[in-house]
């Protein structure tokens, strides 16, 4: 019984995890590198920014620079029949936005693991228009029909010089 026990809280915990921002550093808890698949701090299911609230800028951009923005989609939920993507936006406006892209949609893929962790470096030219406190957004919209929340979302307080 206790081996079956053992068995379901670790397949709950592998679970809850699906995005996660390592550079700039993602809101809220900073992330061990690497991690396995199901860290708790890589679920958020909630748009904009998987209900994390706002804070200072962790990091500060020239403005017309490239970036290379580095996250990890930690749990893949490739759907075959509409197949879902990734993208990195910005919003001067905080968590409601309007965001915009900064990169083409990365595609979602058959990694044939749920729980199969892949790494992306994503080169961005930073905007010109400065500002002291952006939201910089990295989502997975895995349009799976078969998941309670089939989208996440992830960002990082930052401004721009």
């Amino acid at each position: 019984m206790i081996k079956y026990l053992i068995g379901i809280i670790v397949l709950v915990q592998i679970a809850n995890a699906h995005l996660c921002i390592y550079d700039p550093p993602q809101r809220g808890n900073a992330l061990p590198f690497p991690m396995g698949p199901g860290y708790n701090d890589c679920y958020r299911p909630y748009p904009n920014c998987g209900n994390m609230t706002a804070g200072k800028p962790v990091v500060t951009f020239t403005s017309g620079q490239p970036y290379a923005v580095v996250f990890q989609q930690n749990y893949n939920h490739w759907y075959e029949p509409n197949q879902g993507y990734m993208d990195i936006a910005i919003s001067y406006n905080g968590d409601n936005g309007p965001f915009k892209q900064l990169s083409q949609t990365i595609d979602d893929f058959n990694a044939w693991d749920m729980v199969t962790q892949t790494n992306f470096t994503i080169n961005v030219n930073i905007p010109s228009q400065p500002c002291s406190s952006c939201v910089l957004r990295v989502r997975y919209i895995s349009n799976n029909a078969g998941e309670p929340a089939p989208d996440f979302y992830q960002c990082a307080d930052i401004a721009i010089e």
